[in-house]
């Protein structure tokens, strides 16, 4: 159930490289202090597009960096524009202690360093992706950001959801320990689990296997 999982671990963060039939699509783009890691790993792929989960350091931070590299469009939801620009323009809550051991390295995130981009593509719920080579769709993960967005796509075991920060596992599936909107996460959980993907490739921890036994832990406590 791992097979063709491409997985750029970045410390505590992971990058993603869906395969497509006109190009690869690079899923987050990592911190700057990541970007030669990155970079080598990247020299088995071509990457044709560039798609953030949401606006983060950790997700946005080497996107101008990589699209110019590749020539790659950048996407990204519009409403996460303000976060991609300045990580401390928006409130957020703590959901869980997970949340409260990482306070003072989010507010540290408060103040880094982000570097521009433009993006060339606005993500919206139901994009098709097909034009890009994906067999797959954007879908609306709303709550840890207003612009949290996942990619559903077809895999060689049925069917993945690359989801971003909407659901962590760490070192269980969990809800995420920080979010804009806590009631607007639960509804974006709630979607997951109604979609019932194969495969949950998250930005915190390891992929989830939705039939196995943490899964189903998680799903009854939910």
């Amino acid at each position: 159930m791992l097979e063709n999982i491409n997985m750029i671990e970045c410390g505590m963060t992971n990058c993603y490289v869906i395969r497509g039939s006109k190009g690869d699509v690079l899923v987050d783009t990592g911190r700057e202090e990541y970007r030669d890691h990155i970079e080598t790993w990247l020299l088995n792929y071509n990457i044709t597009l560039i798609i953030l989960t949401h606006g983060h350091a950790e997700c946005v931070q080497n996107a101008a960096y990589f699209s110019k590299l590749y020539n790659a469009p950048i996407m990204i939801s519009p409403y996460d524009m303000s976060i991609a620009r300045n990580n401390g323009a928006r409130p957020y809550y703590i959901t869980n202690p997970l949340g409260l051991l990482m306070k003072r390295h989010l507010e540290m995130n408060a103040h880094i360093r982000m570097n521009r981009f433009e993006p060339a593509i606005f993500a919206e719920e139901g994009m098709d992706l097909n034009p890009y080579g994906i067999n797959g769709v954007i879908m609306n993960l709303e709550g840890h950001t207003k612009g949290s967005i996942g990619i559903f796509c077809k895999s060689s075991v049925g069917y993945d959801l690359y989801a971003g920060d909407a659901i962590v596992n760490t070192p269980l599936p969990m809800f995420p320990p920080t979010c804009e909107s806590p009631a607007k996460a639960k509804e974006a959980m709630e979607r997951i689990i109604t979609i019932s993907p194969d495969r949950i490739l998250c930005g915190h921890g390891d992929p989830i296997i939705c039939g196995h036994k943490p899964y189903k832990l998680f799903i009854d406590r939910f």
